[in-house]
């Protein structure tokens, strides 16, 4: 049986500077040491910040004192026994799955291998260099030192930045996600392993699995290939079905000319496979296929990966139909998981993944300039139902298009295909961010370079291997030009940029507008002098550089001044809370309109017509760095308004105002069941608080119907001060939905000081008001712990006679809840214990 050993314990780093001279067979330096022990994967930075020997990069200012680390070289050292487990004939690798990025690597003295790009993982037989002792000795090189002497075309020069020289995530050179001036990482960011091969050993596994017979029938083809050769070799393949029981088994020989290199094919038949469907449209049944190389009646090798059975098709762009049925997606673009390391965090993802379901998404885009996602988040996605949207590492401009830049691209596409596509979450392939986007509008009459990465590299390695799915060229591509919202995907900057026909796109790829996160996040990172300015009048007049303090714009990134949300609707702010509260609610009350808007999917003028936008992602999903940006959830894991109006948006049954020149009342069904009730829709008058008049009908929305319901023209005119409520109750008294919004701006209105009433009964706070409430926050505090607070819902309104029910989340299992309406003194406090 194939033995794998993680390497992980008794590494060392240190420093040197790239003109040192290595003794590769001691791993010293001119004789001096200085080593600091770590374990693996570690990547320097953090390492050192451990130790104590940098503060957190993500302090103000502390970015700018840690460019030093990556201007110099460092070395990871490890000594380790390598006989143990062998037989005479075993074969044994070292298998680096992540190096960041320009190292050697030496094994007792001998060089091993260069590596050069941060996305590939690195495999290198030792088996005739091991010794009862080992010393493996990893250089890594200063990627600044790199690019001083790299050949850089002059033709280049304004086009392509110096960076992308080194196939390494762009984002550790700039401060797009908010290092500040950046980050740039450097070490071991994945498992170091030692696999010793017994005879034989599978190389590689291709799964893919389709549906035929009206769905009565599934296949799974399984191409096995493998090193090393033993007589009589059998490959054996057993599919298990999500009741652990076998559905379907092979047993064949293998047969081959050569021990270098064997392939095995076969072709396994489910008979009526439990259909594998998308979040909130059915289950997620996944099929276990065990794959194992069998020798002389002993397991030389297996292989295990998780499939489901459903069949996509794209009947026009962006318009996915899944086992027949439209799923539209709504989601969100995420980042980085995390700012100080490349290394996966497999409980930060699922954190994130949690907010994601919470928010009623059903899928996710894994934006171009992220990291390599791990495994195990494409495994929670398919149990989950979370389609994904996976693009290859590039982002925004343009790249180099020489051979061996183009090699290295295209094997990275390679592995992440074959690494992958039996994944049934994984929904198609995407060749990178703004690519062309950003080259277009930069330089709009310079002929693209590099283009030929994204036309032909990735398109050929999609369609070769993985031919089932859809390749998409870029994000945005398609269309009269790259951002065209008319034919292809968008990316909505309407508010610094004129973009026709941006109302009704057909997909939105990205939705970002600028707002910090919750008060407490925003003073923990921040402090509270440099929050809020003592000079600071909160007035934005003529001779305003800035829509907020320049202290902010020291927190913020590309030009995240420019891209706010309407923060004119809302009150002036006087103070901090008051800051944080305009720009929140501004970037809130924009998503939502934006999203029902498109879900939605037509103008009034045409309500029987088409659904245009086939989906929708808001960006950013998550913050890498303490930063004032787009993002649902911040540094600290905390969201905020935006990130529960986006949950509420994106409701599967929606109840929507549509306030125009007439007002109208829609409802759009996006969940898998037809939904039926009776639709109230309401005016309330705030002042005298009781409703003042009322509509009722009857409807029924069948699966993915938008429709318009009916206008509000028998409320004849009104106070704009009124607000509009509605509600959709089942046959059994049950809210389907439920709704209020507004017909003036909030500036102009004038709300009560609502006193709340709370019960918490295990983890569910119930709450009721005596008026209106505007903008409920639920928080929660034990022992003066105010982070890791998750609630089902928050900052949401509230009127009389309504009963509002909130599942307590997060971390803590007990400590004191508070409610409050935002424009209300009156704080409503209860205690909590599970």
């Amino acid at each position: 049986m194939k033995l794998i050993t993680e390497l992980n314990e008794g590494w060392e780093i240190r420093q040197c500077v790239p003109s040192e001279s290595l003794n590769p067979q001691t791993g010293e330096l001119n004789g001096e040491h200085g080593w600091i022990k770590t374990a693996v994967p570690a990547q320097v930075h953090e390492i050192l910040l451990k130790e104590g020997l940098i503060e957190d990069p993500a302090l103000y200012g502390k970015g700018k004192e840690c460019l030093w680390v990556a201007e110099h070289d460092w070395l990871y050292k490890l000594e380790f026994s390598g006989l143990s487990g062998r037989k005479q004939g075993d074969r044994t690798y070292l298998h680096f799955r992540g190096l960041d990025t320009l190292v050697d690597i030496y094994l007792n003295g001998q060089h091993l291998a260069y590596h050069n790009d941060m996305y590939l993982p690195l495999r290198v037989e030792v088996t005739e260099l091991l010794q009862e002792t080992n010393l493996l000795l990893l250089h890594f090189h200063s990627p600044y030192e790199f690019m001083k002497h790299a050949e850089y075309p002059e033709e280049w020069t304004g086009k392509i930045r110096r960076s992308r020289l080194i196939r390494k995530n762009d984002q550790d050179f700039t401060d797009y996600l908010g290092a500040k001036p950046y980050l740039t990482r450097i070490g071991i960011y994945d498992r170091v392993c030692l696999e010793i091969v017994d005879g034989m050993e599978i190389t590689e596994t291709d799964i893919a699995s389709r549906l035929s017979d009206g769905y009565g029938q599934g296949s799974v083809t399984v191409n096995v290939h493998g090193s090393g050769l033993v007589a009589g070799a059998s490959v054996l393949i057993t599919v298990a079905g999500p009741d652990r029981q076998t559905a379907a088994q092979y047993i064949g020989f293998v047969h081959s000319d050569s021990a270098e290199a064997w392939s095995h094919n076969a072709e396994l038949a489910v008979n009526r496979p439990q259909l594998w469907w998308p979040r909130g449209y059915g289950e997620q049944p996944l099929y276990e296929i065990s794959v194992s190389l069998v020798a002389n009646d002993e397991t030389k090798d297996s292989v295990v990966k998780r499939i489901g059975f459903r069949d996509v098709q794209m009947v026009q762009p962006f318009d996915f139909w899944i086992n027949q049925k439209q799923v539209k997606l709504w989601g969100a673009q995420s980042v980085q998981i995390q700012g100080i390391t490349h290394c996966w965090d497999d409980e930060k993802s699922n954190r994130l993944l949690d907010l994601l379901e919470n928010g009623n998404m059903n899928a996710q885009r894994i934006w171009g300039g992220a990291d390599r996602y791990g495994d195990s988040f494409y495994e929670e996605a398919d149990k989950r139902g979370i389609l994904i949207w996976q693009e290859f590492f590039h982002d925004y401009g343009m790249y180099p298009d020489t051979k061996e830049y183009r090699e290295l691209c295209r094997r990275e596409a390679e592995y992440q295909v074959k690494r992958l596509k039996h994944h049934p979450s994984l929904l198609f392939w995407c060749g990178g961010n703004e690519c062309f986007m950003g080259a277009e509008f930069e330089l709009p009459v310079v002929p693209y370079i590099g283009g030929e990465i994204f036309l032909e590299d990735y398109k050929s390695v999609c369609e070769t291997l993985d031919p089932d799915r859809y390749y998409h060229i870029n994000s945005p591509y398609g269309g009269a030009y790259c951002n065209d919202p008319l034919e292809g995907d968008t990316h909505s900057y309407t508010n610094t940029w004129y973009v026709p026909g941006a109302d009704y796109p057909v997909m939105i790829a990205e939705e970002i507008r600028t707002s910090p996160p919750s008060m407490k996040s925003f003073v923990k990172y921040m402090g509270e002098a440099r929050a809020w300015p003592a000079d600071y009048s909160g007035m934005i007049t003529s001779r305003s550089p800035y829509p907020w303090p320049d202290t902010w714009t020291e927190q913020t990134s590309a030009m995240g001044w420019k891209k706010i949300p309407p923060i004119e609707l809302f009150y002036d702010a006087d103070s901090l809370e008051s800051a944080i509260y305009k720009f929140g609610a501004a970037h809130g009350y924009y998503l939502r309109k934006i999203l029902e808007n498109n879900r939605r999917g037509k103008p009034a003028s045409d309500p029987d017509g088409e659904r245009i936008c086939k989906g929708h992602f808001v960006c950013r999903w998550n913050d890498t760095w303490p930063v004032i940006y787009g993002s649902m959830i911040d540094y600290y894991f905390e969201p905020y308004i935006p990130y529960y109006a986006v949950k509420r948006a994106y409701e599967p049954v929606l109840l929507s105002f549509e306030v125009q020149n007439f007002i109208y009342m829609w409802i759009v069904n996006d969940s898998a069941s037809e939904v039926e009730g009776t639709l109230f829709i309401k005016l309330f008058n705030p002042v005298k608080n009781e409703f003042v008049q009322e509509i009722r009908t009857d409807v029924r929305a069948a699966p993915g119907e938008s429709r318009l319901v009916t206008d509000l023209n028998a409320f004849k005119q009104f106070s704009r001060e009124y607000i509009l409520f509605a509600c959709l109750i089942d046959s059994e008294g049950g809210v389907i939905a439920r709704t209020n919004d507004f017909v003036d701006i909030e500036k102009k209105l004038r709300f009560p000081e609502a006193r709340l009433h709370m019960d918490i009964n295990g983890d569910i706070v119930t709450l009721t008001t005596d008026t209106f409430a505007r903008s409920i926050e639920l928080s929660g505090d034990h022992e003066g712990d105010e982070f890791g607070w998750l609630f089902e819902d928050n900052y949401f309104d509230l009127l009389p006679r309504e009963v509002k029910r909130v599942k307590i989340m997060g971390k803590h299992s007990k400590g004191t809840i508070r409610a409050k309406a935002y424009y209300s003194p009156h704080i409503t406090e209860g205690g909590f214990e599970r």
